[in-house]
C-alpha cells in the first residue's frame, strides 16, 4: 500500500493520468453544456485536512462534475471516489485518475473501499460520494441515502463532510445549464449509523431544495460563474449570424439572450 506521505498515489492513483483524464472531462462538460454556476460557499480547508463531498445523483455527468469542481475549488489536492466496478473493468484509466472501483454486491469490494477512503482522508484527500447509489430525478423527494456513507464518516470524524446539490436544466441555449450548490459544512461526532444517515440525508435534500429554489426560480443573482460552454446553434445558423454581425460591424454574440 502506497505510503500516506504520498496522498496522491494512493489507491494507485497516477498524478499524470488523474491531470490528462480531468482536463478531458473539463472540456467534455465546456462541450456539452452551457455554462455551470454554483452558490453556496465552498469551506476553508486546514492544511491536510481530509475533506467528504456527497451529492445527489441526477445523472451519468455527475463524476465528470465532480472532476470540474475539483479542479476548480482543489486544483492541489487529490480527489478520489466510488464508481462501478465493471466500468474500471471497461476503462482501466480511471483507477489510475482516482476512480475506485466499488462492487456493492461483494463484502470484500465494500471493505476495500472503505479502507481506501480512510487512507484517503487521514492523507488529506478529497473523497467524492454520489450517495443516493443510483441515478434519481432531483427533484424527488424524500431523498434516500445508502448508509455506506455513514459507515465512512465514522471511521474518518476529522473529516469536513459537505452536501452538494447539483441540477441540470435547460434554458435560453440549445444545451442545458449546471447548477451546483455547496450546503453547509460539518464535522460529525460519533453517532449511530442510522442517526448518522438521518443527518446527513436532512442536510442534502435541504440543499436540494434551496438550489432547486434559485433554479425554478430562475435567481441568476444567487450564482456565481465556475465555467462557460459552449452556446449558440452552431452549424449553418451560426454562420450566417457570424456574417450578419459582419455586415454590421458588430460583435458576434451567438447566446440567444443576454446573461
Amino acid at each position: 500500500m502506497p505510503s500516506p506521505s504520498d496522498p496522491a498515489r494512493v489507491s494507485g492513483r497516477s498524478p499524470f493520468l488523474a491531470y490528462w483524464v480531468g482536463r478531458a472531462l473539463l472540456y467534455r462538460v465546456k462541450g456539452s453544456f452551457s455554462r455551470v454556476r454554483w452558490s453556496g460557499d465552498f469551506p476553508p480547508l486546514r492544511p491536510g485536512q481530509g475533506i467528504i463531498l456527497y451529492a445527489n445523483h441526477p445523472s451519468w455527468w455527475d463524476p465528470a462534475l465532480f472532476s470540474v469542481i475539483q479542479q476548480h475549488f482543489m486544483p492541489n489536492r487529490p480527489g478520489f471516489g466510488p464508481i462501478d466496478a465493471q466500468a474500471v473493468k471497461n476503462y482501466p484509466l480511471l483507477r489510475k485518475a482516482g476512480f475506485l472501483p466499488l462492487d456493492g454486491s461483494s463484502l470484500r469490494s465494500v471493505r476495500q473501499l472503505l479502507d481506501a477512503s480512510s487512507l484517503i482522508l487521514k492523507t488529506g484527500g478529497a473523497f467524492w460520494v454520489t450517495a443516493q447509489g443510483a441515478f434519481t430525478d432531483a427533484r424527488a423527494r424524500p431523498i434516500r441515502l445508502q448508509p455506506g456513507l455513514a459507515h465512512i464518516i465514522r471511521r474518518n470524524p476529522e473529516a469536513l463532510v459537505v452536501p452538494v446539490a447539483l441540477d441540470y436544466a435547460f434554458g435560453t441555449e440549445n444545451r442545458p445549464d449546471i447548477a451546483i450548490r455547496f450546503g453547509t459544512p460539518v464535522q460529525y461526532q460519533a453517532q449511530t449509523i442510522q442517526a448518522l444517515t438521518a443527518d446527513l440525508t436532512l442536510h442534502l435534500e435541504q440543499t436540494c431544495d434551496a438550489l432547486a429554489e434559485q433554479v425554478i426560480g430562475k435567481q441568476d443573482e444567487a450564482f456565481k460563474p465556475l465555467m462557460d460552454g459552449r452556446t449558440g446553434m452552431g452549424g449553418p445558423y451560426s454562420l450566417i449570424q457570424r456574417l450578419v454581425a459582419l455586415l454590421h460591424k458588430r460583435r458576434h454574440e451567438p447566446s440567444h439572450a443576454r446573461r
